[in-house]
Protein backbone atom coordinates (compact mmCIF):
# COMPACT_ATOMS: atom_id res chain seq x y z
CA UNK A 1 0.00 0.00 0.00
CA UNK A 2 2.72 2.43 0.90
CA UNK A 3 4.61 2.09 -2.53
CA UNK A 4 0.95 2.58 -4.23
CA UNK A 5 0.75 5.77 -2.02
CA UNK A 6 4.54 6.72 -2.99
CA UNK A 7 3.86 6.12 -7.04
CA UNK A 8 0.98 8.11 -7.02
CA UNK A 9 2.19 10.93 -5.04
CA UNK A 10 5.41 10.61 -7.94
CA UNK A 11 2.86 11.06 -10.78
CA UNK A 12 0.98 13.85 -8.91
CA UNK A 13 4.40 15.62 -8.69
CA UNK A 14 5.73 15.10 -11.74
CA UNK A 15 2.26 16.23 -13.33
CA UNK A 16 2.02 19.50 -11.77
CA UNK A 17 5.93 19.98 -12.76
CA UNK A 18 4.63 19.51 -16.19
CA UNK A 19 1.95 21.68 -16.01
CA UNK A 20 4.20 24.58 -14.71
CA UNK A 21 6.63 24.01 -17.40
CA UNK A 22 4.25 24.43 -20.04
CA UNK A 23 2.23 27.25 -18.63
CA UNK A 24 5.98 29.49 -18.36
CA UNK A 25 6.06 32.94 -19.91
CA UNK A 26 6.59 31.98 -23.01
CA UNK A 27 3.50 33.42 -24.22
CA UNK A 28 3.67 36.96 -25.30
CA UNK A 29 1.14 39.48 -24.22
CA UNK A 30 -1.28 41.39 -26.81
CA UNK A 31 0.49 44.57 -27.94
CA UNK A 32 0.59 47.69 -25.59
CA UNK A 33 -0.91 51.16 -26.98
CA UNK A 34 -0.30 54.23 -25.84
CA UNK A 35 -0.95 58.04 -27.13
CA UNK A 36 0.27 61.36 -25.35
CA UNK A 37 -3.27 62.56 -24.03
CA UNK A 38 -3.65 59.43 -22.78
CA UNK A 39 -7.82 59.43 -22.55
CA UNK A 40 -7.73 62.94 -22.51
CA UNK A 41 -10.31 63.94 -25.43
CA UNK A 42 -9.42 66.31 -28.48
CA UNK A 43 -11.41 69.35 -28.90
CA UNK A 44 -11.67 70.44 -32.50
CA UNK A 45 -14.01 72.90 -34.48
CA UNK A 46 -16.26 71.44 -37.63
CA UNK A 47 -13.75 71.37 -40.31
CA UNK A 48 -10.46 71.71 -38.76
CA UNK A 49 -7.86 68.90 -38.17
CA UNK A 50 -5.30 68.07 -36.02
CA UNK A 51 -2.36 65.31 -36.16
CA UNK A 52 -2.53 62.63 -33.58
CA UNK A 53 0.05 59.47 -32.93
CA UNK A 54 -0.17 56.42 -30.66
CA UNK A 55 2.67 54.83 -29.62
CA UNK A 56 3.16 50.87 -29.40
CA UNK A 57 4.99 48.15 -28.01
CA UNK A 58 4.07 44.52 -29.69
CA UNK A 59 6.61 41.46 -28.17
CA UNK A 60 5.01 39.68 -30.67
CA UNK A 61 6.37 41.74 -33.50
CA UNK A 62 4.16 43.96 -36.20
CA UNK A 63 1.92 42.25 -38.18
CA UNK A 64 -0.81 44.73 -39.43
CA UNK A 65 -3.01 47.75 -38.18
CA UNK A 66 -6.21 49.91 -38.99
CA UNK A 67 -7.45 52.92 -37.82
CA UNK A 68 -10.68 54.26 -38.40
CA UNK A 69 -13.40 56.97 -37.14
CA UNK A 70 -15.63 55.51 -34.75
CA UNK A 71 -18.60 57.01 -35.58
CA UNK A 72 -17.91 58.12 -39.73
CA UNK A 73 -18.09 62.08 -38.48
CA UNK A 74 -14.06 62.94 -39.02
CA UNK A 75 -11.80 61.77 -41.77
CA UNK A 76 -8.25 59.86 -41.01
CA UNK A 77 -5.17 60.56 -43.53
CA UNK A 78 -2.64 57.95 -41.84
CA UNK A 79 0.95 58.37 -42.20
CA UNK A 80 1.89 55.40 -44.30
CA UNK A 81 5.74 55.12 -43.21
CA UNK A 82 6.44 51.55 -43.34
CA UNK A 83 6.80 50.07 -40.33
CA UNK A 84 8.87 46.51 -40.58
CA UNK A 85 7.69 43.13 -40.21
CA UNK A 86 8.06 41.83 -36.66
CA UNK A 87 9.32 45.44 -35.30
CA UNK A 88 8.34 45.60 -31.72
CA UNK A 89 8.21 49.33 -31.05
CA UNK A 90 6.63 51.41 -33.11
CA UNK A 91 4.58 54.77 -33.31
CA UNK A 92 1.40 55.29 -35.96
CA UNK A 93 0.09 58.60 -36.35
CA UNK A 94 -1.58 60.66 -38.82
CA UNK A 95 -4.00 63.62 -39.20
CA UNK A 96 -7.84 63.79 -38.41
CA UNK A 97 -10.43 66.55 -39.73
CA UNK A 98 -13.73 66.93 -37.78
CA UNK A 99 -17.02 66.93 -40.28
CA UNK A 100 -19.26 69.59 -40.32
CA UNK A 101 -21.67 68.13 -37.82
CA UNK A 102 -21.04 68.66 -34.07
CA UNK A 103 -20.68 65.79 -31.56
CA UNK A 104 -18.24 62.32 -30.15
CA UNK A 105 -16.14 61.06 -32.66
CA UNK A 106 -13.31 58.81 -31.74
CA UNK A 107 -9.81 57.84 -33.78
CA UNK A 108 -9.69 54.08 -33.37
CA UNK A 109 -6.16 52.29 -33.79
CA UNK A 110 -6.52 48.33 -33.63
CA UNK A 111 -3.02 46.21 -34.00
CA UNK A 112 -2.19 42.75 -34.22
CA UNK A 113 1.21 40.77 -33.79
CA UNK A 114 2.50 37.99 -35.56
CA UNK A 115 1.47 35.83 -32.89
CA UNK A 116 -2.01 36.71 -33.58
CA UNK A 117 -2.81 38.75 -30.21
CA UNK A 118 -4.86 42.30 -30.93
CA UNK A 119 -5.16 45.07 -29.25
CA UNK A 120 -7.35 48.18 -29.89
CA UNK A 121 -7.35 51.92 -28.52
CA UNK A 122 -9.50 54.78 -28.68
CA UNK A 123 -8.43 58.96 -28.60
CA UNK A 124 -11.48 60.80 -28.14
CA UNK A 125 -12.65 63.75 -30.17
CA UNK A 126 -15.45 66.41 -29.28
CA UNK A 127 -16.15 68.20 -32.29
CA UNK A 128 -17.68 71.68 -31.65
CA UNK A 129 -19.34 74.25 -33.27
Amino acid sequence: MKSTLRILVLTLALSVTAFTTSCSDDDKDPPVISFPTNGNQYEVKVGESFNFSFNVVAEGGYASHSLESTTGQGTIVADNSSIGEGTKEFTISGSYTASDVAGPDGIKLTVQDNEGAESSAIINVDILN
